[in-house]
Formats: C-alpha cells, structure tokens, sequence
C-alpha cells in the first residue's frame, strides 16, 4: 500500500508542472476573461459590471459580424486546401522515392518545407509586393495574357478573403506535407507490394490502402487546420490591418485585437475572445464526433 501511494506521488510530482502551467496560464486567465465579458474595462481604471451591455453591444455591433462572416469564410476556404493540398503534394513526393534520391531529395524536401520557416513579417510583406494592383508580379503577368489586372488585397472586396486564405496555405503547405509524408513512411511497404502482386491499379491502393491507414494522419492535420484557421493573427495584421488603415474586419482576432489594444475596451474584447473559442470548440466537437465513421486506428 504504501508503494502505491509513493508512485502516484511520484507521477503527480511529474505532471505538477503542467498543472500549474494549465492553472496559472489558461485557467485563471479564462476566468479573468468571462468576468471582464460582464464589464466595462478601460484598463486605466477597475472594470465595473455591466451585466449583459457588452452582449447587446455585439447583437448590434455590424463590424463584429463582418468580421465574424470573414472569418468562417477564411475557415471554410483554408481548412480544405490544408487538408488536401499538403496531402497530394505529400502523395507525390512519396511516390517519387524510387527516382529522387540523395541530396536531391533532400534539396526538394528543404524548398517544400521552406516557406514554413520565415515569419509572416517577411512572408507577409512579400506577398503584398507580388500582389501589388501595379507593380505585383502577379498582375503583370495577368496583363500579359491579356487579362485585367485584380485588386486581390483590396479591403471590402470578394477577392481579399480568399487571397489571404490561399496565401496561408502557401506558407502552411511545407509543415502539413512533412507531416503526411511521415505518416506515409509508417504505412507498411509489404501492403502495398501485396496490392501490386494482385493487380492492384494506383487509385484502388489510395482508397483502400492510403488513405484508411494514413486517415490518423488526416485527422491531426485537419484539427489542426480549424484551430490555426480561427486562431491567426499575424497575417491578417501584417497583409491588411497594418498597411490598410487599419482594416479590422478581415478576421475576429484582428478585430480583437483592436478593440483591446486600440480603443482599450478590454470588457468587449474578452467577450469576443469568448466568440472565438466557443466556435473553435463547436467545430471541433463535431469532428471529434465525426470523426469515428472514417478514422480507422490500427488494433
């Protein structure tokens, strides 16, 4: 009994720090933020509650709702091209084993994997230049082939949102590739000679194969796809806040952030923090329960 006690001591002792991180980094500050939710709080002075004012306050609030159409629009564009882009690419690279080889391959890998690396500072700034309606490389090379030239970073217009999504998978691609492709080198290699032995074409291989196996994988990329989709900031502050005059209604968390640091209403922004996280959680629920009619784990 008394060895028993000492090793649930001992793992205790080793998830304490955790603990207090989740409670002293997550937990209290939560707590913080759905009191402010009640309140008005101007951070120079203590917030006083106010009851449900910053609620009726959003109900009527019509940038919060561009900002909130915004956002599950960039949602519902990015998560699938994060999902399927990277895995094609991934596919691809995987299939190409038997004829890159060496430090070719590995060159490959470096310039897949690359734009994952630099911030969205740099990434972000780059890619207004490429964009740019008059000197982008982009558009001049719309003009010619004779097309006209597109405001793709323009505010208020269709095409902002799905530029600033297709640019995220840009940057994202190398990082979720790299992620399908060791979940491709996991899968064992006698199935598929197996599949080849029995006349097995390449799309029957990718159904039954590939992609129950490799479906593990799908679901962590996904997951990950719907919390960076709700959670971005910096490339929405970096590619239309900062050069825009400060345009906030590209993504909530900009919009957040500019309630709370611009205009110092910390009580509002709490409340839109709130919105944020109860969506991410909603939408993550919902895989979750999804999730057991095609993610097949091995027994």
């Amino acid at each position: 009994m008394k060895r028993k006690y000492t090793d649930y001591a001992i793992g205790y002792a080793f998830t304490l720090p955790y603990l207090i991180g989740a409670f002293v980094l997550f937990l209290i500050p939560a707590g913080m933020s759905l009191y402010y939710s009640f309140t008005r709080f101007k951070v120079i002075s203590a917030p006083t509650f106010t009851g449900l004012a910053n609620f009726q306050q959003l109900m009527d609030d019509k940038q919060f709702w561009i900002a909130f159409k915004n956002t599950w629009m960039f949602a519902l564009l990015y998560v699938p091209m994060q999902v399927i882009i990277p895995l094609i690419f991934a596919v691809l690279l995987y299939s190409s084993g038997s004829y890159i080889k060496g430090k070719f391959a590995s060159v490959l890998r470096a310039v897949y994997y690359f734009p994952a690396i630099p911030s969205w500072f740099i990434i972000g700034m780059v890619w207004i230049w490429l964009l740019s309606p008059d000197i982008g490389i982009v558009n001049q090379l719309l003009s010619l082939l004779g097309m006209s030239k597109v405001a793709f970073l323009q505010v208020d217009s269709a095409t902002i949102i799905p530029t600033l999504a297709a640019v995220g998978v840009w940057k994202g691609l190398g990082y979720a590739m790299f992620i399908y492709y060791i979940g491709l080198n996991n899968i064992p290699e006698t199935l598929y000679e197996a599949a080849e032995i029995d006349g097995v074409n390449s799309w029957q291989r990718l159904r039954n194969i590939t992609a129950p196996l490799l479906s593990p994988t799908i679901f962590l990329v996904l997951i990950m796809a719907i919390s960076d989709a709700f959670r971005t900031f910096d490339q929405h502050f970096v590619m239309v806040y900062n050069r825009s005059n400060m345009y906030s209604k590209s993504h909530l968390m900009v919009y957040l952030y500019e309630k709370a640091f611009r205009f110092l209403d910390m009580g509002y922004a709490s409340l839109i923090a709130w919105v944020v996280f109860i969506c991410l959680i909603l939408i993550t629920l919902v895989i979750l329960k999804l999730q057991k009619t095609w993610v097949h784990y091995e027994e």
